[in-house]
């Protein structure tokens, strides 16, 4: 499996090239390591390695980001670490382990799968679901002074999504927040963009030097505004359309939208334009 495990800053090293997972971070204090975000199961054994090959302290807690499973199926792998989230999170964790995530509901997403993609039913195989043993509202701290790390409920991405700031070396593990130099997944029924460009703008405060997202490589700030810009123009134009009684359907197809990264053929533009769309459309109707 390949992993691209890198040092970002002084006390920060993260993985940003696990192929069909999202991103992970770590930060090495004096007395412990702090993991950001578990992948899925296999590709969490090998991250817990290879920061275990450079950390001094202990792993005492894994912070996630929001709850997608290309975040979250590893939690099994910290087990041993308190692991904590937004309380928005459990509840979501929780429900999914209820249904889509039961184990009966995975074994059958497997055979579907394993009938036209093997490696992403590698993924499913086997999960064991756990949960955040800590959870929190608007902020979560650990440590303090030059060891003080934050995690900041922000929504956006999704209802639960959150930032890492670590201000003593301007570094923020953002989340799927940002999809570097590709285009993003926004079609998660909780997303909401307006929520996501002031996320972004809480980011752009902090001016961090070293921005590691949810996916694709390290980023500086520049990214951080190539997407406020995107949602900001998206949202302007999106809204004349629902002026003119648009229907989703030919609204996000319309030559009017900006331009922005390519998803890949993944559908993951379309899927995010009719989820905005329509958390756009709901909130003009309501000021009808």
């Amino acid at each position: 499996m390949t992993m691209v495990f890198q040092r970002v800053s002084d006390r920060v090293y993260a993985d940003t090239g696990t192929v069909g997972s999202g991103n992970a971070a770590a930060i090495l204090l004096d007395n412990r390591t702090i993991v950001i975000d578990a992948q899925y199961a296999a590709p969490a054994r090998s991250l817990r390695s290879s920061i275990e090959k450079v950390s001094h302290g202990r792993i005492t807690h894994l912070l996630l980001t929001h709850s997608h499973s290309d975040h979250v199926f590893g939690n099994e792998v910290f087990q041993d670490c308190e692991i904590v989230a937004h309380e928005s999170l459990k509840i979501r964790i929780q429900e999914l382990a209820n249904t889509t995530w039961s184990k009966e509901s995975l074994q059958r997403q497997v055979a579907e799968l394993k009938k036209t993609d093997p490696e992403r039913a590698a993924r499913f195989e086997n999960v064991h679901v756990v949960l955040p043993s800590k959870t929190f509202q608007d902020k979560f701290v650990l440590g303090e002074g030059s060891s003080r790390v934050e995690m900041i409920h922000t929504g956006g991405h999704t209802a639960d999504s959150s930032i890492v700031h670590f201000p003593s070396e301007r570094t923020v593990i953002a989340g799927d927040l940002i999809f570097a130099g590709v285009y993003p997944y926004g079609g998660d029924p909780t997303a909401d963009p307006d929520l996501w460009v002031e996320a972004l703008k809480r980011i752009r405060s902090m001016n961090p030097e070293v921005i590691v997202p949810g996916h694709g490589p390290v980023c500086k700030i520049d990214e951080v505004d190539r997407y406020v810009d995107y949602i900001s123009q998206t949202k302007t134009a999106m809204l004349e359309l629902i002026s003119e009684n648009r229907s989703e359907e030919v609204a996000v197809f319309d030559p009017s939208l900006p331009r922005f990264y390519d998803d890949g053929g993944s559908g993951r533009r379309d899927s995010s334009l009719t989820q905005w769309y329509r958390v756009w459309k709901q909130r003009v109707a309501k000021k009808r």
